[in-house]
Formats: structure tokens, C-alpha cells, sequence
């Protein structure tokens, strides 16, 4: 005895249980599989089955949108002016839907295709696809990625049809990012957020295209930050925003604004901590919140400080080694006269062109930046959940 599989969709009453319309789907014999490949649907054929499905339940929709209608403005009844075929892509399967044209006598006529009664003829499922695709991987790559899930190419996922959704979901973002967060009472509000700033070039993927710089900023609460070992801590709330826009910092200043109300801020009760790397750029966002919180504390990063130090000191002889260390002692406690002071010394001895350029821009970076070093070792002495652990 042969036997066979078939899929059928009804369309059917769903009061009464009459069924108007069986329509069979796919119809297939079994029988043994005698290679995995032959072991259910192929992907191919999955996508067909889908597309079928799709069809079946379009056809009943599009019959409801093309009901006779009323005139918004005048509300008389409309006279029917032909149809038109419009596109409609669902996640894996692309579909031309047939829109009745309406017009009315006062003049209106009515929205006659898929994106213009929806505002865009994709799928919203699709469209996250595309934005989480093209986020993660090239455009090209992304394309290749979503066609071969469909088994087949589609115009709808072309490498500019994904740049251009992704621009539109970046601006829809950025719309919401944007709009003032609202303010928490004062009774409310964080006594005092952290505010770490930073930025970064980013090579351009044009070849004939420089870099372009990326601003970062990170806004908590200090008593968000959680102590794992003496090498690690973790902070278990925080807000973080990011530009790349050349817009001499107005979006980027905005979005820390936002994140420092996100996390509790208020401009009489709350104050803010801010570390930088030492750039102006950075001290430039910092600064633009001083009206917006009761008292605002610059503090140039120490990681960022030691951090020079230590790519100097694996290029140095032992004995400038101890030299620099001691300039970096004197920062550590806050003496800056003294760290400058030593460092000019040394650079008096210095015969390495190279490393006495080196030394040279150090000394400027840290007189460049000198309101904004503290006593450090004091400052790590304050309590666990005080915002100096993150110099630990």
C-alpha cells in the first residue's frame, strides 16, 4: 500500500465551522528515507511550503483592505479605479499583492500599495534580521547571510536595502535617545554618579576614507560597582552612549545628559565625577554638565596616566627606570610641581632624541592636565563603595 502526506489550509467560518475554501498545499508519497537528505523537507522546500501558507492567508487579507470604503473627508462612498500590484516581503518569501484603487468624488483617493497603507512594505521581522545582520557583519556579508536563510536571492536583502534600514532604525534611535529623559525628585536622585568619558579613532571601511573618531561614556552610581578581587570590580548598573558624528559633540553631549538623568541625576542634588584620558574633547563633555548637577569633580583617569609610564618604561635602561618612577610617585600623591620638576632632570640627561621626544610629551600632557590630577592615594583610601575603587 502507498501512502502520502497532504497539506491543506481552509478558509473557513469561524462561528459555524463552515469551511468557503480548501486549497492543498503540498501532496508527497512517504516512504523510506534511505539518505538524511531525503529525511523530511529540504530547506528549499520549506521555503516553498511558506511561501504557499503565505499566499493562501494574503489573498483573505487583501480582500478585507480592498472592501468597498468611506470617504475620510466627505464620507461618501467610494468608486473603485482599477488595482494595483504591490510588493509585501515576509521574512523569507517576497509576494505582489493586488491594492483596489479607490478614488471619491470630493477628490481623496486612497493609499494604494503595501507601504503606503503601512509605511513600508517589509516585515518587521525581516527588517530586525537586516539591522542585527548588518550590525554584526559587512552589508555584503549580511545580504549573502539572509539570501542563503531564503535559499534564493532577493532584491529586498541587497546590500543597500540592509544600509538603508539600518539608517533608518539608527535614526528612529537616536530620535528616542535624544528626547529629555525625565528628571527624578530630588529626594529621589543619586548624591553622586560617576562619569567616564572616552574616545577613539575608527578606521573607515572606504579604502579612500580616514578614520573618524568615536566618542564613549559610561555614567553609574558608585555603589553600583561591586567588588570581585582586588584585580577586578564590576558594576551592575550602568548607562553607556556613543557617537561618531561630526557635529562639534552637540549629540553626544545630549546622550550624556540623558544618561547621567537615566541614572539619577539632579542639579541640586547630585555630584559628578568625571574621568577622562586627558583629551580635550573629553574635558569638553565633562565641562557642558556643570550646570546640570550641584558639584562637578574632573579627575584625569590614573590608568590612562600609568598607562604612558609603562609604555615608557619598556623602551628605557634600567637606570631611568627608578627616575621615572619617582615622577610617577609624585603623581600618584598629587605633586605635580615635583613630578615636572623630576622629569625635567631627566630630560636634561637624556641623549636618545626619541625617548627625550617621548619624555617631552609626557611633561606637556601632564602640565596640560594638571587641575585635573588629585592626590590619588588618598583618594583610594575612601571607602569600598566611594568611585575611587576603580583606581585600585
Amino acid at each position: 500500500m502507498q501512502m502520502g502526506i497532504r497539506l491543506v489550509a481552509e478558509y473557513y467560518d469561524t462561528k459555524s465551522g463552515k469551511v468557503i475554501e480548501t486549497r492543498l498545499l503540498r501532496e508527497d508519497k512517504i516512504k523510506r528515507p534511505t539518505t538524511l537528505k531525503e529525511f523530511g523537507y529540504l530547506h528549499s522546500e520549506q521555503i516553498q511550503l511558506l511561501q504557499t501558507i503565505q499566499d493562501f492567508k494574503l489573498h483573505y487579507e487583501t480582500k478585507l483592505i480592498n472592501e468597498e470604503a468611506i470617504c475620510p473627508n466627505c464620507h461618501h462612498k467610494t468608486s473603485p479605479r482599477g488595482t494595483r500590484k504591490s510588493n509585501f516581503h515576509a521574512v523569507f518569501t517576497d509576494h505582489k499583492i493586488s491594492i483596489q484603487r479607490r478614488r471619491c468624488q470630493c477628490g481623496w483617493s486612497n493609499p494604494d500599495s503595501v507601504e503606503a497603507i503601512y509605511g513600508s512594505s517589509m516585515h518587521p521581522d525581516l527588517a530586525e534580521k537586516q539591522v542585527i545582520q548588518g550590525a554584526e557583519n559587512s552589508y555584503r556579508q549580511a545580504s549573502r547571510q539572509l539570501n542563503a536563510e531564503s535559499k534564493q536571492p532577493r532584491s529586498i536583502n541587497n546590500d543597500d536595502r540592509i544600509r538603508h534600514t539600518l539608517a533608518n532604525v539608527a535614526s528612529l534611535l537616536e530620535e528616542e535617545k535624544l528626547k529629555p529623559c525625565k528628571t527624578l525628585k530630588a529626594l529621589e536622585a543619586a548624591k553622586e554618579l560617576v562619569v567616564v568619558v572616552d574616545g577613539g579613532h575608527l578606521k573607515s571601511k572606504d579604502a579612500d576614507s580616514r578614520s573618524f573618531e568615536a566618542m564613549i561614556a559610561t555614567v553609574y552610581r558608585p555603589e553600583n560597582i561591586r567588588y570581585i578581587d582586588k584585580n577586578h570590580n564590576e558594576i551592575s548598573q550602568k548607562t553607556s552612549v556613543a557617537s561618531a558624528l561630526s557635529d562639534h559633540q552637540k549629540i553626544i553631549k545630549q546622550l550624556v545628559l540623558n544618561a547621567c538623568h537615566k541614572e539619577g541625576s539632579h542639579a541640586r542634588v547630585t555630584q559628578l565625577t568625571c574621568l577622562t584620558d586627558g583629551a580635550s574633547n573629553c574635558w569638553s563633555i565633562t565641562h557642558s554638565l556643570k550646570r546640570h548637577c550641584k558639584k562637578l569633580i574632573n579627575v584625569l583617569d590614573w590608568f590612562h596616566i600609568t598607562k604612558r609610564f609603562t609604555v615608557l618604561n619598556n623602551r628605557v635602561d634600567d637606570d631611568i627606570k627608578e627616575p621615572l618612577e619617582k615622577v610617577k610617585w609624585f603623581l600618584w600623591h598629587g605633586n605635580v610641581d615635583n613630578a615636572l620638576e623630576q622629569l625635567t632632570q631627566l630630560q636634561f640627561t637624556m641623549k636618545d632624541e626619541k625617548l627625550l621626544s617621548d619624555l617631552k610629551e609626557l611633561g606637556e600632557y601632564i602640565q596640560r592636565n594638571r587641575c585635573y590630577i588629585v592626590d590619588y592615594q588618598e583618594r583610594q583610601g575612601l571607602s569600598a563603595n566611594s568611585v575611587e575603587i576603580i583606581y585600585a
